[in-house]
């Protein structure tokens, strides 16, 4: 049975998907690419009721979205999964564990992807935006003096 029903839709998954993981874990098995893992369907019962239940042959996997500590900025979101640990590579703007952390209604709601370094936390912020906030202040209080 080739798992396709006679509209095209699918009856059952494939046998496996294969999934790219994080290199540092070094996983290597023959036949795969490096650092990519194959994850087989289960067998997932749902219970109604005590004589009504349905099962499922599905991969055991949670759909995601990922987005950048810039682009969630002004949302709100039910869940969050954040690293807030500093990249290997590139810049990391100090406000960025902020914006991660404070994108849901409470903490209960927070995930922390990894372990991090809790003094990455407190790093200074840079000379240029220091004077821009300061150049803001400078413009609000003359703004107030000419308006209010």
């Amino acid at each position: 049975m080739d798992g396709l029903q006679p509209d095209g839709g699918i009856l059952s998954p494939p046998e496996y998907m294969l999934v790219k993981v994080d290199d540092r874990l070094n996983v290597s098995i023959p036949g795969l690419p490096p650092s990519v893992v194959p994850i087989a369907p289960v067998l997932f019962t749902y219970k109604v009721s005590s004589d009504k239940y349905v099962q499922l042959f599905q991969f055991p996997v949670t759909l995601a979205y990922a987005i950048t500590d810039f682009k969630c900025q002004g949302q709100t979101f039910n869940l969050v999964l954040c690293d807030i640990e500093k990249p290997r590579a590139g810049p990391s703007p100090a406000t960025s564990a902020y914006v991660q952390l404070s994108r849901v209604r409470s903490l209960q709601c927070v995930s922390i992807m990894r372990p991090f370094n809790v003094d990455e936390l407190s790093t200074p912020l840079p000379p240029e935006l220091l004077e821009e906030l300061q150049w803001e202040k400078e413009m609000a209080r003359k703004t107030s003096a000419v308006y209010i």
